[in-house]
């Protein structure tokens, strides 16, 4: 496999989707020798992961994560985070808070960021008093209350945030950093909120989501985490298990938020949160859009089949299509 993906922007090929899924496997029960993995890691994120690539490398974590059955009358939303707030302050808590309290169960996997210089999600949820789950079952307890519960990824697979911790010794992230923002333990009506962070990487995330027919909401984020920036609105992609694509383009412009707090002061970031959940401030109006892209969504999920088509068409602003994702008919 090193030979394969190491020779170069010339020689290296991909590996195929099944290569992918054993060398995880190797990877996350550290199978290989450090040097090995710091080999196949480096080859790897010159090389670029290819879609069959990262699916193969998120159905193996897939397998080693205790799933997740939850009974509620909502698709559980699950958000996952990994980089956490540099200049502006964190909206996933917000983001949470918000479908809380319109009775959205949700679950926030947290995966802190090791790079200097921000603050991690798990602290602005703590200083907010929302629930921090402890293990698998209090997660699905807290869920089945509708309830926004935070489980550490460390929590929830120890294998892959072991296996993130070698950008401290690399100094650059690897594949496993993108399959955080793909994994999902839900098995049970679900939708995936995530992100990318470079516009190459939207057209490749949704042929892995597609192809693991995973409902998910995709945008680019903001600082890297799975909400709209509050003062731009970008274009929004609603992907389904049967391969239907929903585009909601950006919308019309907007004044954009005043007096935002710095991202890094904990404090400012818990206040300004508390002032927009007690309505004393008004919540970004990307997030206000997203929040709308997030219910259309979740009840198209819910839906029939028989009237989901009509649900999808009459949604608005959009556009439909059917995705000609590579792997998702042969499934």
């Amino acid at each position: 496999m090193l030979r394969t993906i190491g020779r170069g922007a010339d020689g290296s090929r991909n590996l195929s989707r099944e290569q992918a899924r054993i060398l995880m496997g190797w990877l996350l029960r550290r199978e290989v020798s450090d040097a090995q993995i710091g080999g196949l890691l480096l080859a790897l994120r010159m090389k670029g992961e290819s879609a069959e690539e990262l699916e193969g490398f998120t159905r193996a974590v897939q397998q080693t994560i205790a799933p997740l059955v939850v009974r509620t009358e909502r698709p559980v939303v699950v958000i996952p985070s990994a980089n956490g707030a540099r200049r502006l302050p964190n909206q996933v808590p917000l983001l949470a808070a918000l479908l809380r309290e319109q009775d959205f169960p949700v679950l926030v996997i947290d995966a802190p960021s090791t790079e200097h210089g921000r603050l991690p999600t798990e602290p602005l949820w703590k200083a907010l008093g929302m629930h921090v789950a402890s293990g698998v079952e209090q997660a699905q307890q807290w869920l089945e209350q509708n309830e926004a519960v935070l489980l550490p990824l460390n929590t929830l697979s120890p294998e892959l945030h072991r296996l993130l911790q070698w950008r401290n010794v690399l100094g650059v992230r690897n594949g496993g950093h993108s399959v955080v923002k793909m994994l999902n333990p839900l098995q049970s009506p679900s939708l995936l909120v995530t992100a990318y962070t470079h516009p190459e990487y939207a057209q490749l995330m949704q042929e892995v989501l597609l192809a693991l027919r995973q409902p998910a909401l995709l945008l680019r984020g903001c600082e890297g985490e799975a909400v709209g920036h509050p003062n731009r609105d970008t274009e929004r992609l609603s992907l389904y298990a049967d391969g239907a694509v929903q585009k909601w383009p950006a919308g019309a412009p907007f004044i954009p938020c005043p007096h935002m707090p710095d991202g890094l002061d904990l404090n400012a970031s818990a206040d300004w949160t508390h002032a927009v959940l007690d309505g004393y401030l008004l919540p970004p109006e990307p997030l206000a859009r997203q929040m709308a892209s997030i219910r259309n969504m979740c009840e198209a999920i819910m839906a029939p089949a028989s009237t989901r088509a009509n649900a999808l068409a009459i949604a608005t602003p959009l556009t439909c299509s059917r995705a000609e994702a590579p792997h998702a008919q042969a499934r």
